[in-house]
């Protein structure tokens, strides 16, 4: 679960991942689903504003190419330095682009809130992601 933050202190480190880490994490195999927690038409919108604004800075595009075809860590640190100066130079684009990612987090929270738990004595288990032998704690 993420904490509570004040919109306005979000890092541009921290947007990029909301971002685009659904690639990252989808090239390692994880579901990109579960990494955005139904908040996907946010992350789109989100994604889609950051692709929009530095559409004309070439290094920052092929860093977005990048981290869409290849999952890579590196493309997303250095997109993260673009978006960056431009959150910088643009008050207003940096703004709502921190209203998106706070509304992301906000859902992902909730998600994270609403998951069952059942405690089987000392042992606890995630009743939605059962893998392997459920039989915990001796039976």
């Amino acid at each position: 679960m993420f904490p509570m933050v004040d919109p306005m202190t979000l890092a541009a480190g921290a947007i990029v991942k909301l971002a685009f880490d659904e690639f990252v994490k989808s090239s390692a195999g994880e579901a990109a689903k579960q990494s955005v927690g139904g908040a996907i038409e946010l992350v789109k919108t989100l994604r889609n504003k950051i692709r929009a604004k530095l559409q004309d800075n070439e290094r920052a595009q092929k860093a977005i190419q990048t981290i869409e075809q290849e999952g890579s860590q590196s493309a997303l640190t250095k997109l993260e330095t673009y978006l960056d100066d431009t959150m910088e130079e643009d008050e207003t684009f940096a703004i709502e682009i921190r209203q998106i990612a706070q509304q992301i987090i906000n859902a992902q929270n909730r998600i994270e809130g609403n998951r069952t738990y059942s405690n089987y004595g000392r042992d606890q288990i995630n009743i939605e992601t059962i893998k392997g032998n459920p039989k915990i704690g001796g039976s």
